[in-house]
């Protein structure tokens, strides 16, 4: 796609200029939106090794919504999807069921982190984005005007607006809230790997353990454990979520032998464990899951510094919608500034908060229960087939941001100026909303509660 063609689809020019800390999918995806809507906006990435070793990945039905908006991208990504349907399975390979993948009106699109990762950075430099690598904040601050970022090298950059979406503990935090969040243990970390498909087909218990699914996603149900394998004609990318272990941490780049993976897998199907052997020189990440209670404010005291993604509201793997909350946090407050204007970028700040708090509230709550659900036995969830094959709710899937920004920006204004009432629509209908915390959930797991939610969280 030429970049003229891509060029049609811009806005005015907004003269609002925006430094992006953090090159994800959440800094990319919001470096697209922001230049879509007339921002000059440049991105800047800590890490020097720029390869996205993650996992598996899904694009559910709002975030389908934005990228279809993007000229190409659509054409792009798909050869890199796999069959939207989950397989639902035992660690023995006992079969429970073929489901459309996370939603039955809208399924997601399952990929690997690395593809679509890899696709949101050709297609920034292709718009002529900026953007430079081993670039490391250690510091944010802000006045009335400008908000900026100190590096570790001590220079400093400004711009009338810092987007921070660098991920899990992000230094924002101490500028936002005064502190980082604690973090809280989930009880539970994760080891991952992405590899090439040609490589693991060469196994005969691989090939032939695929048998008729040879792509789409398996999600295999084990004491303690889950794994969530998914294939494309091109890669293969797994992730086993089992119970914590001493010495792991949140680092993105904990790598560990594939032996750490199968001492978890000493009782499951021979195919299964040779997945994991498959891996490449048998290194894989381990990667600590770590809970957060939900933030209310996403923007600092003058609204010059704004988190996205996962730097405001971590999600869990379980979670299935991580990547699209932060694709349209990244919408949400591109439209925001737009709407805006120059002059009044601390109101769009706070209603671009307003807007998504108790829809990210909820959503990470969604990851909560999910994951309650996969820890369970094998045995105990093949008792309910259906449940197993139910992650998103349509009000998760069936959502558009940027309509749904354009159509309530002016409430939030009256809300904020002249304390109008102001109800959002955009969570889980018949939920009167309500804020919870980490401790309240682990407290009610421990008792065999369960979280009494009214609503329609997965119909």
């Amino acid at each position: 796609m030429a970049k003229e063609a891509m060029d049609a689809i811009r806005e005015p020019s907004s003269g609002i200029s925006i430094l992006v800390v953090g090159g994800g999918i959440g800094g990319l995806g919001f470096g697209i939106e922001a230049y879509r809507k007339g921002h000059d906006v440049r991105i800047v990435e800590r890490r020097l090794d720029f390869y996205d070793r993650g996992g598996l990945i899904a694009v559910p039905g709002a975030a389908q919504t934005i990228v279809q908006r993007w000229p190409g991208f659509i054409e792009r990504l798909m050869p890199h999807t796999m069959k939207p349907v989950a397989r639902i399975m035992k660690s023995d390979m006992a079969r429970i069921g073929d489901f459309p993948f996370a939603n039955v009106q809208k399924p997601s699109w399952p990929t690997s982190r690395p593809a679509l990762h890899k696709l949101l950075l050709s297609y920034v430099q292709e718009l002529g984005i900026p953007f430079e690598l081993g670039r490391s904040v250690k510091k944010y601050f802000e006045d009335e005007h400008h908000g900026g970022v100190e590096y570790d090298d001590g220079t400093q950059e400004t711009a009338d607006v810092v987007v921070a979406a660098d991920g899990v503990g992000s230094d924002s935090s101490i500028l936002i809230l005064g502190e980082k969040q604690a973090a809280i243990s989930s009880g539970y970390a994760c080891h991952l790997a992405t590899y090439p498909a040609e490589i693991a087909l060469k196994n005969t218990v691989i090939r032939d353990g695929y048998g008729d699914f040879q792509t789409g996603v398996w999600f295999s149900l084990g004491p303690d454990a889950h794994l969530v394998i998914g294939k494309s004609d091109e890669s293969i990318t797994w992730v086993l979520v089992h119970k914590d272990e001493p010495g792991t941490d949140e680092s993105w780049g904990n790598t560990v032998s594939t032996d750490s993976t199968l001492r978890y897998m000493a009782d499951w199907a021979p195919f299964y464990r040779e997945i994991v052997k498959a891996v490449p020189e048998n290194k894989v990440l381990l990667w600590r899951l770590m809970y957060r209670d939900p933030q209310p404010n996403y923007s600092s005291p003058c609204g010059r510094v704004v988190q996205i993604g996962d730097a405001a509201h971590p999600f869990l793997p379980t979670s299935g919608t991580g990547a699209g909350i932060a694709l349209e946090d990244g919408c949400s407050l591109a439209a925001c500034l737009q709407l805006a204007g120059k002059q009044n970028i601390q109101l769009a700040a706070r209603i671009h908060t307003l807007l998504r708090y108790e829809r990210v509230c909820c959503a990470q709550k969604v990851g909560f229960k999910n994951g309650a659900a996969f820890s369970s036995s094998d045995k105990a969830r093949g008792a309910q087939p259906q449940e197993s094959a139910k992650f998103l709710g349509s009000w998760l899937v069936n959502f558009d941001v940027e309509e749904y920004t354009y159509a309530n920006y002016e409430k939030g204004v009256k809300h904020i100026r002249e304390g109008a009432p102001f109800e959002n629509t955009n969570a889980v209908p018949g939920f009167r909303f309500r804020a919870w915390t980490v401790r309240e959930l682990l407290e009610e797991k421990e008792r065999g509660h369960g979280d009494g939610d009214e609503g329609e969280w997965y119909t």
